[in-house]
């Protein structure tokens, strides 16, 4: 029957006419299959998982795995990428004391030396509870020493920031973030440098507030920042900017700057400016308890997000109107 094209579907997953080809010339079906599950897992493998999903017992798997390193010896194609799985708290290795005591006394390691540097930091000994936790940053997660104490370092700048001169990190929070590292791909000095440039962004006040209407994993640009600089001059926390973001969404279906800043404005006319104050006097239908008698005219209202978004576009409007207007009138004075 002559040939015909059958349809693929939208998300099939492609190779390369050279895998293609030695897939083809090496005729071996468990190859093209383990190659074809790798292609589905973005190249991570592992050997239960991959057995579990093909219904293969552990031979066979090892040799399609055998297959397709010589299908890459012998075509040139690439071999399939095998992902290491990450360290997980759950498979960290459980050290005995002799085992702590060994590597203490171990002269050809630098751990002795970096448990000193790590109590210096924390002001205080480890217990065989710590140090046992600091070995596992060391052999298990596997952080270089440099970067285990910019680690160290950056954690107790952070606790005393928030607690006072004084407070210490534990070391259990010191391991989370460790294993935090090691996942986000921070393993270098440089990237470790990388990193807490950002992390201490996100801790300024600018970061904050950024965070606080869904921008993250980056620093503001100066059309942003115009806007942050105003809130913060108007004394708004990030909590603060955060319910004025939901409003926005709310009212629009997205995040609009200049909606936002109205909301602000509005709350700082009216001298709102904490949560607190915000849920207390700015929900639907609240009025005062009291009764006032004005001897004048009622003073002028703050006006709604909306009247004042309409506002600031007709104001734009009008500017760009006149500039118009003046463009054209200095070309007839040039005539």
């Amino acid at each position: 029957m002559p040939g015909r094209r059958i349809a693929l579907p939208l998300d099939s997953v492609s190779l390369s006419a050279a895998m293609v080809d030695a897939l083809l010339q090496k005729g071996s079906g468990d190859a093209a299959l383990l190659y074809l599950y790798l292609l589905r897992h973005d190249g991570f493998y592992d050997n239960q998982e991959a057995a579990r999903v093909l219904s293969w017992d552990e031979l066979r798997l090892e040799s399609a795995l055998a297959h397709l390193g010589e299908l890459g010896i012998q075509t040139g194609a690439p071999e399939p990428l095998l992902t290491p799985e990450l360290p997980s708290r759950e498979n960290a290795p459980d050290y005995t004391r002799e085992e702590l005591s060994e590597v203490i006394a171990d002269k050809y390691s630098n751990f002795s030396y970096l448990l000193e540097e790590v109590q210096r930091c924390l002001g205080k000994p480890l217990s065989n509870r710590e140090t046992k936790m600091l070995l596992e940053i060391v052999d298990h997660v596997q952080l270089p020493d440099e970067v285990i104490l910019m680690l160290v370092h950056w954690e107790c700048e952070k606790r005393r920031k928030k607690n006072g001169a004084g407070s210490r990190p534990h070391m259990s929070a010191i391991l989370s973030e460790a294993y935090r590292w090691k996942k986000s791909g921070v393993e270098t000095l440089e990237a470790a440098e990388a990193h807490l440039k950002q992390l201490s962004y996100f801790s300024s006040q600018e970061g904050e507030l950024l965070s606080a209407v869904g921008i993250q994993n980056r620093e503001a640009v100066d059309a942003e920042r115009k806007y942050l600089n105003q809130w913060m001059e108007w004394g708004f926390p990030p909590e603060s900017v955060a319910m004025a973001y939901e409003k926005t969404i709310f009212a629009t279906g997205k995040f609009k700057w200049p909606y936002c800043t109205a909301i602000l404005r509005r709350w700082h006319q009216a001298g709102l400016h904490k949560p607190a104050e915000i849920r207390a006097k700015d929900q639907p239908g609240s009025r005062p308890s009291g009764r006032r008698v004005s001897s004048g005219p009622a003073p002028a209202q703050p006006l709604t997000a909306a009247q004042q978004e309409n506002q600031d576009r007709a104001l734009e409007e009008n500017q760009r109107e006149l500039k118009r207007l003046l463009a054209s009138v200095g070309q007839s004075g040039q005539s």
